[in-house]
């Protein structure tokens, strides 16, 4: 499901440190996106504004680890699911900060 070698890429970047964000690129009726938005804050995502355009691009904290990375898209995913919104693709970024972050693209849809 994700791309071991954008894991072993941000591992081995000094801009990672244990720590990284996942970020998802979120596509839905602005309706759904507003709703889904409570189970994202739970999750600590930050980046949660443009639903009224159809999208958002959440950032979700996480430990730079397969099974963390793994744990939270699965969480993210069911989340998605559950609000009828699209998750076209998921980023490992280093920052939270959207115009200092290196990132690696880890899973596409299909």
């Amino acid at each position: 499901m994700i791309d071991d070698g954008a894991i072993q890429l941000a591992l081995a970047d000094d801009r990672f440190g244990s720590n990284a964000w996942l970020t998802f690129y979120l596509f839905g009726d602005p309706e759904a996106l507003r709703a889904m938005k409570p189970g994202l804050i739970a999750m600590d995502a930050v980046n949660l504004d443009g639903e009224e355009a159809g999208c958002f691009y959440a950032k979700v904290p996480v430990q730079l680890e397969r099974t963390e990375l793994e744990r939270t898209i699965a969480n993210v995913r069911a989340l998605s699911s559950e609000h009828d919104v699209r998750i076209d693709i998921v980023d490992l970024d280093s920052s939270a900060d959207v115009s200092s972050s290196k990132f690696f693209t880890l899973w596409t849809a299909p």
